[in-house]
């Protein structure tokens, strides 16, 4: 049940009940939602560090322990705002000293008072205790994918427990500021389990605790700045299989898989192929982004999800038609886009997903001995899933991942890049995607998180006119924000065949249209996005190997 947002200001007094009162603007998103407009009371401080202790018992599917958070005030702060959903019960709220602080827990706000003003450019911290029952998937089907915990168990009957939290926001099961625009610095992420099971979850592993009631705490940490959709903790009687990575860095790293024991064979058998799935995109898009923690991807009872540096796998252990397994390997390239340069609002995540499918295609061309009939096959089947019911990049500046998420991010992105192949070549599309990864040698050679950042379409427009050497504002502008893709509309004169190109946007749109005129291809210049050709009575076809994402209008002859 989605449960609505704070609609009516919430007015809030200091914890020692003096007269001065603090107004703390409504939340604009749903509890099930995520991003959106940020409120003022969270764009007053950044998020330097968190710190997750869980216990975790699946049989109760309960979990419970506290989250301790460090923050630095950009503003003078009186109040720190953060969400839990209110499945999740807060027990008390401490400050750095162990002191009690005054909180509210509100329709998933969680307001915290420091015991003075925190003044600009000083640090505040907080332990929030909690615990509760965290929203379930709604179709916890095997290979399904919905937000929310999945309390699975393996053939053998042992727990098998995963998380998806990109829709809903991480804060259905721990206390976080929930906005795309800030991501802690590192993070702690500590679950304690039964000693049968094992927890693979982001970053490093830096111990293992063994306790007396026969259970384990698994001590991860992550190096690095984080999404916070992107924190997940793997729970099964896992099996891990294991390599040694050697970079084009000239670095190497830990790199591996933790497969349920009943598909330890499969996934060994596999994993080589997660291998070279690394090789080249590393060859394409620059080294790994987090390899001072890990490469990891663990085996999961839902579907996927990109989450750093242990990517959830959850296939079948197979490839697909062109060679390769689909999902790690999209899940694996999301480690350079969403991980390494991720979209500062839910309004960009075509950036996402969008590139991260086109990149997909490559691998296919790559396997097939670098054929481009290949590619060409492989895109023909992305662009027939594109569906334009709305543009892929909203007016609205600051969008929720509810009204951002819909599968044209996916098909149509993907196509769009395609469509940019065509105009640039295919050497300009290569240094435009190394570039978006690594804009400088200095972040292509950083690991201790100076090579993350935060990008817009503006972004990759500029960073595409620059490399084309030309203003490609035109070209974005009509295919991302208008639901309706440009159409080629053709008119048949007595002796010439006018083309032109009608988009939603303003700008002329001077793409060049490949023709097949008779026997031969042609390359039919637009200028102002209108051309001719003679009619001499020979057959056309307009783009005739698919290179460009359009439709096709015919006019009547006259």
């Amino acid at each position: 049940m989605t449960k609505p947002a704070v609609s009516l200001l919430l007015i809030l007094f200091f914890a020692n009940c003096d007269e001065k009162s603090i107004i703390v603007g409504s939340s604009k998103t749903s509890i099930y939602d995520s991003g959106g407009e940020l409120m003022p009371e969270q764009a007053a401080f950044d998020v330097n560090f968190y710190d997750l202790n869980l216990r975790v018992e699946p049989e109760k599917k309960w979990i419970g322990g506290s989250l301790g958070m460090i923050c630095t005030a950009t503003k003078p702060l009186d109040v720190v705002v953060l969400q839990l959903d209110t499945l999740m019960k807060i027990s008390r709220i401490s400050g750095l000293k162990g002191s009690d602080l005054k909180w509210k827990h509100i329709d998933g706000l969680v307001i915290i008072y420091p015991d003075k003003p925190v003044k600009v450019n000083n640090r505040f911290f907080a332990k929030i205790e909690y615990s509760g029952h965290p929203l379930e998937a709604k179709e916890p089907k095997r290979f399904s994918w919905s937000d929310g915990f999945y309390w699975a168990k393996t053939e053998s009957g042992l727990p098998w427990i995963g998380n998806v939290s990109v829709l809903n926001g991480a804060d259905i099961w721990w206390p976080c500021k929930d906005h795309p625009s800030d991501e802690p610095d590192s993070m702690a992420i500590n679950i304690r389990v039964d000693n049968r099971l094992k927890v693979a979850a982001n970053g490093q592993l830096r111990g293992i605790t063994h306790h007396n009631d026969n259970t384990n705490t698994y001590r991860w940490f992550v190096s690095t700045p984080i999404n916070n959709y992107s924190v997940t903790m793997n729970i099964a009687p896992y099996i891990q299989i294991d390599t040694t990575f050697y970079s084009v860095s000239g670095e190497s790293f830990p790199f591996s898989f933790w497969a349920i024991p009943e598909h330890y064979k499969a996934a060994r058998n596999q994993f080589p192929h997660f291998v070279e799935n690394m090789k080249f995109l590393e060859q394409l898009l620059g080294p790994y982004p987090f390899r001072i923690d890990k490469y990891g991807s663990a085996e999961t009872y839902y579907l996927g999800m990109e989450n750093q540096s242990i990517i959830a796998y959850g296939s079948t252990f197979e490839l697909n038609e062109w060679g390769f397994d689909n999902l790690h390997f999209h899940e694996l390239t999301h480690e350079w886009f969403a991980n390494l340069v991720t979209s500062r609002d839910w309004r960009h995540w075509w950036i996402h997903e969008g590139i991260t499918s086109y990149i997909v295609s490559l691998y296919a061309e790559y396997l097939s001995g670098g054929k481009e009939e290949t590619y060409l096959a492989y895109m023909a089947k992305t662009m027939s899933r594109v569906k334009n019911e709305k543009p892929i990049v909203l007016a609205n500046e600051e969008v929720t991942t509810r009204e951002g998420y819909i599968s044209d991010v996916y098909s149509k992105g993907a196509s769009v890049m395609h469509t940019l192949r065509h105009l640039i070549g295919k050497e300009k599309m290569y240094e435009l995607l190394r570039t978006i990864a690594y804009p400088t040698e200095k972040k292509r050679n950083a690991i201790h998180g100076s090579q993350t950042r935060f990008i817009t379409t503006d972004d990759v427009v500029s960073i595409a006119s620059d490399i084309y050497g030309k203003s490609l504002g035109w070209f974005f502008d009509a295919y991302l924000f208008y639901p309706d893709i440009p159409s080629v509309v053709i008119k048949e004169l007595e002796n010439k065949i006018i083309i032109r190109w009608e988009t939603g946007a303003e700008d002329p749109f001077p793409l060049p249209i490949p023709i097949r005129v008779g026997d031969e291809i042609v390359i039919l210049e637009m200028k102002d996005g209108y051309g001719e050709l003679e009619n001499n009575g020979q057959s056309i076809e307009i783009d005739p190997e698919g290179r460009i994402l359009k439709n096709i209008v015919y006019q009547n002859k006259i």
